[in-house]
């Protein structure tokens, strides 16, 4: 499964209806298409406005029950909902077993809460005033969190939106949606399934309801930025490719997935929901026409070489199995090598995995959509003391092999990093890059930040957030010739 750290895709689906909300300086309320919704406020410290939450706004019906494996239906209710807390997670699964403490140690902290009945939407907006219908729509952020399409959810506290809210006054949604077995079934048993990739129609409903009902909160629905980090960024390139659904009716090649695949849990090419030729649709200019921006850490498969270890032929048979020749030229490339720090199996299967499943995949992408839109690529390159993984299990991963790894680029984003032991380079880097993500919301056609390249036809040009494993930025041209190894494979199996 292509997972290559955040990407960000302005996207729209046309204006639809909307009821207009109404705020009060105390209790926010809206009154939206299920009926009215109240909500809190919150403050962000050094900003001038308030931020209005509204959390767990139920955006479909419980998926529970004779809906279990259904599309996502509409929901309302008669009375003024509370929507001030966040709702459970969809069922999650971390696997294999035998690693599920570290996984959720690492991508799931503090540990949510588990139901079927998880289909809520977040909104952290500007606290406007009630004349809020003379006041200018703003853009909207919409976020889809990562976790391999097999756990994740809305609620982390890392993905709260209120610094975007109220340092760049633009309206932030976060989605639940289904994953695992309950958003991708295929399972033999399973009767009656109409469709497979539910947790990518869950993120369609959720952008439908944004269409249908961000006015309320003084969004723009013409002004929609999906935004995500790996199966996140995935869904994105997903929502980019895929045709938009104009009728319920399962396409025949759906069903002849179901009969045919033997995997469970995973998304199925149906070319309605999730195109089977994404590469052939990017390279021919077959896809959504809108700027893009796409990167990767520096060390993001860091995490993967301390999970498996330093076992070569694990690691290979594992993830690459039947590619024998594959191995023999891999690891020839990526040499023991004490000058490139390579000194240890770990660290080496780190780079490994960085490269073919993060770095690389970025790279080709951006060769292929630059050719049509403004394509911008980033290098994420900082490390933090208060980021730094000090309490996993058994110590699996070592401080000194971290680096910039797979999710530390999201609380810098967001602005939601720990404050305790924070630096004036990590804050300054924050602000940096929420801005940039921001603008790009607010006029995609120019560049993210003043100086910014587009990546240009060969990928290379990228934005170095981090120099130097700091808060620096710059414009850098990448290194990427080990992405050469992998360009056969990569386009074959990955993309």
């Amino acid at each position: 499964m292509k997972n290559y750290a955040i990407a960000a895709a302005a996207f729209g689906v046309g204006a639809v209806g909307h009821t207009m909300g109404h705020v009060s300086s105390s209790h926010p309320t809206a009154t939206i298409d299920g009926g009215v919704i109240i909500g809190t406020v919150s403050s962000v410290p050094g900003a001038a406005i308030s931020v209005n939450q509204f959390l767990g706004i139920p955006f479909a019906s419980a998926p529970a029950g004779t809906l279990r494996f259904a599309p996502p239906r509409p929901t309302a209710w008669s009375q003024p909902l509370d929507t001030t807390a966040f709702k459970p997670a969809c069922i999650q699964v971390f696997s294999p077993y035998g690693t599920r403490n570290f996984v959720q140690d690492v991508f799931s902290s503090p540990r949510p809460d588990e139901s079927e009945d998880c289909l809520y939407i977040n909104v952290f907006a500007p606290n406007k005033s009630c004349n809020a219908t003379a006041e200018e729509p703003l853009p909207v952020l919409y976020w889809l969190y990562g976790g391999g399409l097999v756990f994740g959810n809305a609620g982390q506290p890392m993905y709260d939106g209120s610094h975007f809210a109220a340092l760049e006054h633009v309206v932030v949604v976060t989605v639940n949606y289904r994953t695992n077995l309950f958003g991708f079934p295929i399972a033999p048993d399973i009767k009656n399934l109409t469709e497979r990739n539910l947790g990518l129609l869950d993120q369609r409903a959720g952008l439908e309801w944004v269409q249908h009902n961000i006015r309320a909160f003084g969004g723009d629905p013409d002004r929609v930025t999906i935004f995500g980090q790996s199966a996140g960024s995935l869904s994105v390139d997903v929502l980019l490719t895929s045709e938009w659904p104009k009728d319920d009716t399962p396409a025949d090649k759906l069903r002849y997935a179901q009969e045919n695949s033997i995997s469970f849990g995973t998304p199925a090419g149906d070319d309605k929901i999730l195109a089977c030729d994404p590469r052939l649709r990017r390279e021919t200019g077959r896809f959504a026409q809108v700027p893009v921006i796409g990167g990767s850490n520096v060390d993001d498969g860091s995490y993967y070489g301390a999970k498996i270890g330093p076992d070569i032929d694990r690691y290979f048979n594992s993830v690459f199995p039947n590619e024998t020749e594959l191995k023999a030229s891999i690891l020839g490339v990526y040499n023991l090598n004490p000058a490139e720090g390579r000194v240890d199996n770990c660290t080496r299967l780190g780079q490994i995995h960085t490269d073919w499943n993060f770095k690389c995949p970025a790279v080709f992408l951006s060769n292929s959509s630059t050719r049509y839109v403004p394509t911008y690529r980033y290098l994420f390159n900082a490390t933090f003391p208060n980021q730094r993984l000090t309490s996993l299990p058994d110590l699996l991963w070592p401080i000194s092999t971290q680096g910039a790894y797979h999710q530390s680029e999201v609380p810098i984003v967001f602005s939601t990093y720990d404050r305790t032991g924070a630096t004036e380079e990590q804050k300054a880097l924050s602000d940096t890059m929420r801005s940039a993500w921001a603008r790009f919301a607010r006029d995609p056609g120019s560049p993210p930040i003043e100086g910014w390249e587009v990546a240009g036809v060969d990928g290379l040009r990228v934005m170095d957030f981090g120099v130097d494993e700091a808060g620096g930025v710059k414009m850098v041209t990448d290194r990427t010739g080990n992405c050469a190894a992998w360009k056969d494979f990569i386009l074959r199996k990955h993309l």
